[in-house]
């Protein structure tokens, strides 16, 4: 009886460990892999590349049809580019869809951080570009140096990216 209630207290204490060891690594990924950013430093990301790689923003959310149809297209390109292109990926999904945003994410197999928009719309919406409406999807594409590229508010096709991701990265290699 003592020997039965020791290993159940065991098994108890043991289970506890587990539980809050997984909770701790299960936030940890939560936290690498979709970050909150506000608009007053999403430039502070998007220029740490600066000279670096050429860079794709792209924000999407998962109640967005054509967000949803375009993003293994470019999570194909970051694999396709790994040593000259960075792709900043922002979800515009609202605050109590974020986990459903973490769980697309995962799904589509991305393994690098990501961003969850926070702050007022108006404001981010300027902070990434003055030519954007606010319409998703949105896509922004900038050269090694930092230079604007291209920009849209529409799903686009591999083609278009990667024609668009070619320009950027011969661009850096000319200047």
């Amino acid at each position: 009886m003592i020997k039965n209630r020791f290993s159940k207290m065991r098994l108890i204490s043991m289970l506890f460990f587990l539980c809050v060891v997984f909770t701790e690594v299960s936030a940890q990924t939560t936290g690498t892999l979709l970050k909150d950013i506000t608009p007053e430093n999403i430039n502070e990301v998007v220029n740490s590349y600066q000279g670096e790689k050429a860079v794709l923003i792209n924000v999407w959310a998962t109640w967005c049809a054509p967000c949803v149809e375009e993003f293994p297209e470019i999570v194909k390109l970051q694999r396709n580019y790994p040593d000259k292109l960075k792709v900043i990926f922002i979800s515009a999904d609202f605050p109590k869809s974020r986990q459903k945003a973490l769980k697309f994410l995962k799904k589509q197999e991305v393994d690098w951080t990501t961003y969850f928009k926070t702050g007022k719309d108006e404001a981010f919406i300027n902070a990434i570009s003055e030519d954007w409406t606010g319409a998703l999807p949105f896509s922004k594409i900038l050269s090694i140096q930092g230079e604007v590229v291209d920009s849209w508010e529409q799903k686009a096709s591999y083609k278009k990216f990667e024609r668009h991701i070619k320009t950027a990265i011969n661009k850096s290699v000319d200047l």
